[in-house]
């Protein structure tokens, strides 16, 4: 449902800024894409980044030998990772509260839209309404000691992923002020960090997590709308060029929140202090 890249975390790489506004920024690679983490005083990021090593090895698609990748080919994972375990839960809390419009095992969906579109063909749309059959994110059935997965399903989390990663991250980083960026933000601490959202003539003074979703990161077809952000009801696409922005307290929130308003549907009552951004 959302755009994410390859499993990898690049050495650190440091830049100092202390002398002109004391701020500290190390980038990496993860995911396929540049991560930033600002921040001001000391600070040990190394704990921190093993902590994301060990999330991701759990929720990625691009290793073949993941959990989840299993899940996917197999159907049924024994002693799924703690990791998977919780950010499933938080997706699952997502679907109940959209009323099934945020749904992960879009997944499948997905990935034969996108075969369809690659051979050249336009989606048959009486297959589609058979494919959407198939995403059921009540189907999946999720213990402690096991995980089952229906025949013909697949499920990725890229909905919120890099927002949750980016919650592992800030939640065991130790220092007193920092913007972090895994794709999605989270501050650490009290004081405000800009950071540029499109649409916008200024910069946001953010201070808690904020994640921005847009079909234009993966598209399914040059010449029709059809993206990753998916309506599993509708199987239709918002157009590519939007973007939709939502503050939050946490980065998975913010990310799932995000998808979920790109396909159309509004923050649940639930989540109060949830903000679009515009």
């Amino acid at each position: 449902m959302k755009r994410r890249r390859l499993f990898c975390l690049a050495p650190a790489a440091f830049v100092s800024c202390r002398k002109k506004d004391e701020v500290t920024v190390w980038k990496g690679i993860h995911m396929g894409i540049e991560v930033t983490v600002s921040y001001r005083g000391k600070g040990d990021l190394e704990p921190a980044l093993e902590k994301v090593r060990e999330a991701e090895a759990a929720l990625t698609l691009w290793d073949q030998n993941s959990p989840l990748s299993q899940l996917n080919r197999t159907g049924s994972l024994a002693k799924p990772p703690r990791y998977l375990l919780n950010c499933l839960a938080k997706a699952r809390e997502l679907f109940e509260a959209s009323d099934g419009l945020f749904d992960p095992t879009i997944h499948s969906y997905l990935e034969w839209t996108r075969a369809e579109y690659q051979a050249g063909r336009v989606p048959d749309e009486a297959v589609a309404r058979a494919k959407r059959e198939l995403v059921n994110f009540a189907r999946l059935e999720i213990r402690p000691e096991l995980i089952t997965l229906p025949k013909g399903m697949a499920l990725s989390l890229n909905a919120i992923a890099q927002g949750y990663l980016t919650d592992v991250f800030a939640e065991a980083f130790e220092c007193s002020s920092a913007l972090v960026n895994f794709g999605e933000y989270r501050v650490i601490g009290a004081q405000s960090w800009p950071v540029e959202v499109a649409g916008r003539t200024h910069p946001l003074p953010l201070t808690r997590a904020l994640a921005v979703s847009s079909g234009s990161g993966q598209r399914l077809s040059a010449t029709a709308s059809a993206n990753h952000l998916i309506d599993p009801s509708t199987g239709k696409s918002p157009p590519p060029e939007m973007v939709f922005a939502v503050e939050a307290d946490e980065a998975w929130l913010a990310d799932g929140l995000a998808t979920l308003v790109a396909i159309g549907g509004e923050i649940p009552a639930r989540y109060t202090g949830v903000a679009e951004v515009v």
